[in-house]
């Protein structure tokens, strides 16, 4: 775990470097480049890394202008750290490795007096830049990069005695702004500064240990970050003797005199015991864990440092459930895993209060997504265990404790999902402050403006010179802000309903479940993968039972096994292709056959019947023939369960027993996310359709002719473009394909099936009665789609490009045309979406893989299934893989005959009917053709 995947560089009071937005002359003007630079800090602060962006943007230009290095790396810096917050850790990487060498820059070109006076600000936030390096390499997994970083960090071990006799050795730069307060204890130290006698002659001693306070706590915050950065890097390679050593010697040096009461040490003492215990934990011994666990928990909340405090209690509940395993003692056994899961709610409440509150939009956030989902994942586990052991029997009806037990797992379970909407939404920039009052909004960026003034100042961020701030005094501000911010945010919450449901989302308990979104036909099937072991919770109206499963790595094998029978390999989690094919695909040329109607379908089987047996097979009996909700997790999110073979044997994909035959399947992101969309209003509920197909992607299409190709400053000032979301889902290829310029290069084909797809789907709706509205060419744009009023329309169905990433949602979206727009630049992305209105019961995504994305532990697979749904449409359509244009042509009018002229039938019972005839015809019997679309959300 180490201290739950805290950057190691955060654990210093702020992010920045010393001093780093200079208002000097050097080449040219700085101060307006200083004053972008500052307020992009501010708005990161405030999580509005888009309107960021733009500012950063313009900084860098203007101090490249005025040649000034110093100003170069601290927007360098910002960069990075913005990029980190968004996952993009390749990309922070290359700015953090600027900001290095233009520091390190700064320190050649520095004066012979400067260098003669300690460690300059240049040269340590050079030494700071190698820190955030290290994190970034770390994060990507590069563990061997991340500690040749760390290594470079050239400074020896704090030494504060020679602070007590006035003989440190390094002295500071003058002028420090910042760096330390409440240094009275430090100055009392020296000989006669106590008393009238010795004013005169010792003032200039004072001064010289006030610069050695400020040089040592530079050294301590260096020191630090190489000995944790080192220690997490060993940990990671299992090098456990020498990783303790490193955590160790950080928690010693950080308990020095002197130092002991930086509050950075404080900090340094917290994440060095959670990784102590850590370690302890990962060699079997739960006695010293504890110990170094509860410690760090006291440490933690002394400095009120929640963003610390919930690894250490995550770690007091694996430590105390390993000392369970380890007692003989039964009845002390289960006091043990009583203590552990009391732990495991203490850290959830940890949790949801960063997640709720003053950090919310910034670094604690982001820095822990990546195992936040950790804590949840074991307190389920640990509760579902608990439910298990006080279980009659297996597999059966639960009651009393056992059901107790297994209704928290499964809340725990639900929390999680539904915290990561907010997530997403955090990470989107997405506006979510309609209809709270004004002066509520200013109070809430004044606070947190202030906020990141004192983070900046706290380790000598400044652009005006002045008086050196207490360190003391800021920190308390700090806590009083922290605490306003809180007070803030629940008149907020008081004032806009729709405010506090999207910030504090409060997830069905079991029972709720059962009476609010079940019906007597429909069955629940909700999915937790862990390390060690899974679950399965299967509810009904009735009853809820409660199955254990093989661990994340396990079943994800078998969902992976299982999908490349299903795919053709050229097809398999590509998104963005550069080959095209006769047959086109949404967003990949079938370069590759799939499976023929005659081809032998034993392999598939094999994999099929091996996932149903793991995954389904166990609370068979529970669920019978009824409707199964899905709530997947980890690559289950993947696959179709409709195309799961419930027994071995056959060779013919049309007679095969797939699970569709017995059983049809609806899918959500979660159990709690159905009861919502219900409550949303009344919508539309006659037969007028919108289609949205056949977008112009280049201006080689000859229907661009007269219409100018796509320009948006906007989105590549955000990073938010499609050049962009094309590198970062399809790799350096199709960046190197669409490297020239005004987009001739995009590897986008034309969907030409699409205009046949919704030619015979604007038939069948005219013929059942409707309207069908067909947005084709330069006409399904995303001019068209955010500024036409689209509410009335009972069906949204948009056949184009998908681009899909989970673990950047910034870079998930829908390819619209990129020729001809005038207020967007074509692709309408999922920050977008959640900011339409749709009044649509039903939105299909008719494109490329627009399920999936690239799985992230914190938010799992989110796709744009999320996006729309919270746009307003409680059912939306969505494809699993790239899908060739003939078979989804014809399973899209199957599904919408039934839909539109059938006897009342719903869009889930109708994809099933189109889906089963196609498997009864022999040419698309192979579930390539028919079983890549879902429907998420609402079956009714």
């Amino acid at each position: 775990m180490l201290t739950a995947g805290v950057p190691v560089a955060s654990l210093a009071s702020g992010n920045s470097p010393a001093n780093s937005q200079p208002v000097e002359q050097q080449s040219g003007d700085t101060s307006q480049a200083a004053q972008n630079l500052k307020q992009a800090r501010a708005l990161m602060k405030r999580g509005r890394s888009d309107q960021a962006l733009g500012l950063l943007d313009n900084a860098l230009k203007q101090f490249t202008q005025a040649n000034s290095p110093r100003g170069i790396a601290a927007t360098n810096d910002a960069f990075g750290d913005l990029y980190m917050r968004q996952g993009q850790y390749a990309v922070a990487l290359k700015h953090y490795q600027n900001a290095h060498d233009a520091f390190k820059a700064a320190v050649q070109g520095q004066g012979a007096v400067e260098n003669a006076v300690g460690m300059p600000d240049n040269e340590y936030n050079a030494d700071l830049m190698l820190a955030k390096i290290g994190d970034a390499n770390f994060r990507m997994g590069k563990t061997s990069e991340a500690g040749a970083a760390y290594a470079q960090i050239d400074v020896a071990k704090p030494n504060p005695t020679s602070l007590a006799t006035g003989n440190s050795t390094t002295a500071p730069p003058k002028k420090k702004r910042g760096l330390l307060g409440g240094v009275s204890s430090v100055v009392s130290s020296v000989p006669g500064a106590g008393g009238a006698s010795g004013a005169v002659g010792t003032g200039a001693a004072v001064l010289q240990t006030v610069q050695a306070a400020v040089a040592l706590y530079r050294q301590t915050i260096l020191y630090s970050l190489r000995e944790v950065g080192q220690g997490r890097v060993d940990y990671s390679n299992n090098q456990l003797d020498s990783s303790k050593k490193h955590f160790t010697d950080a928690l010693d040096t950080a308990s020095m005199a002197i130092i002991g009461k930086f509050g950075q040490s404080r900090r340094v003492r917290a994440a060095a015991r959670t990784s102590l215990g850590d370690i302890a934990v990962r060699q079997n011994n739960p006695r010293d864990a504890i110990k170094f666990y509860t410690d760090a928990v006291k440490g933690a909340t002394e400095d009120h440092r929640l963003d610390l405090m919930w690894p250490a209690q995550r770690g007091l509940g694996r430590a105390k459930w390993l000392q369970a395993a380890q007692e003989s003692n039964q009845t002390k056994a289960m006091q043990a895993r009583e203590g552990a899961l009391a732990s495991y709610r203490e850290a959830l409440q940890t949790v949801e209060t960063i997640r709720s509150g003053s950090l919310r939009a910034d670094e604690a956030r982001t820095t822990f997504l990546a195992s936040i989902k950790d804590v949840y994942d074991e307190a389920a586990s640990a509760m579902a265990e608990m439910a298990l052991m006080s279980a009659p029997a297996s597999g059966g009806i639960l009651s009393g404790k056992a059901l107790d037990y297994a209704a928290e797992s499964f809340k725990v379970v639900e929390q999680g999902r539904a915290r990561s909407l907010l997530d997403l939404l955090g990470e989107t920039g997405t506006n979510i402050t309609e209809g709270v009052p004004p002066e509520l909004l200013k109070r809430k960026q004044d606070n947190l403006d202030r906020q990141q003034e004192i983070e900046q100042l706290l380790t000598g961020v400044s652009a005006t010179e002045g008086e050196k701030p207490d360190v003391s005094k800021l920190e308390a501000e700090l806590e009083t802000l922290s605490t306003e911010y809180d007070q803030i945010e629940n008149q907020i919450r008081a004032a806009s309903p729709r405010y506090a449901a999207l910030t504090a989302p409060q997830p069905l308990s079991l029972s709720e479940v059962q009476q609010q979104v079940l019906d007597d036909r429909t069955a629940l099937l909700e999915y937790s993968l862990g390390d060690e072991r899974s679950f399965l919770w299967v509810a009904t109206q009735s009853g809820v039972s409660l199955f254990r499963m093989p661990a994340r790595n396990a079943v994800n094998q078998q969902a992976q096994d299982f999908r490349a029978q299903l795919i053709p390999p050229r097809l398999q989690r590509r998104i963005v292709g550069i080959d095209v094919a006769a047959n086109q695909t949404r967003g990949l040329g079938l370069s590759s056959t799939p499976p023929a109607s005659g081809a032998d379908a034993s392999a598939f089987v094999a994999a099929s019947n091996a996932l149903y047996k793991t995954a389904v097979e166990p609370a068979a009996s529970t669920f019978g023939d009824r409707r199964l909700l899905v709530v997947a997790d980890g690559a289950l999110n993947y696959i179709p369960f409709e195309a799961l073979v419930t027994a071995g044997g056959g060779t013919d994909y049309s007679t095969l027993p797939y699970l569709i035959k017995t059983n049809e399947v609806v899918y959500a992101p979660s159990a709690s996310v159905i009861a919502v969309v219900r409550k949303q209003s009344s919508r539309p509920t006659g037969r007028d359709v919108l289609l949205v197909a056949d977008p112009v992607f280049n201006s080689l299409d000859p229907r661009a002719s007269g219409a100018a190709a796509v320009s948006s400053p906007v989105a590549d000032t955000r990073g938010l473009g499609l050049q962009s979301a094309l590198t970062d889902v399809a790799g350096d290829q199709a960046n190197a394909a669409s490297s020239n310029t005004q987009m001739k290069g995009l590897p986008l084909a034309r969907l030409n099936g699409t205009h046949d797809e919704a030619l015979q789907i604007s038939r069948l709706v005219t013929t059942a009665g409707g309207r069908a509205e067909v947005w084709e060419g330069l006409k399904a744009s995303e001019d068209n789609v955010e500024s036409q009023s689209i509410k009335q329309y009972r069906v949204v169905h948009i056949a184009t490009h998908g681009l899909l990433d989970a673990e950047r949602p910034q870079f998930t979206g829908v390819v619209l045309s990129l020729i001809g727009n005038r207020n967007s630049d074509g692709f309408l992305r999922t920050d977008e979406i959640f900011n339409l209105r749709l009044g649509s019961p039903l939105v299909m995504l008719s494109a490329c893989e627009t399920g999936l994305g690239r799985e992230r532990r914190g938010e799992g697979v989110i796709g744009l299934t999320r996006a729309f749904m919270y746009a307003g449409a409680p059912t939306v359509g969505v494809s699993l893989w790239s899908v060739a244009d003939q078979s989804t042509a014809l399973l899209m009018t199957g599904f919408y005959k039934r839909l539109l002229t059938g006897q009342g039938e719903s869009a889930s019972s109708a994809m099933r009917a189109a889906q089963l005839e196609m498997i009864q015809n022999k040419r698309y019997s192979a579930p390539f053709y028919w079983a890549p679309f879902i429907l998420v959300g609402e079956w009714r």
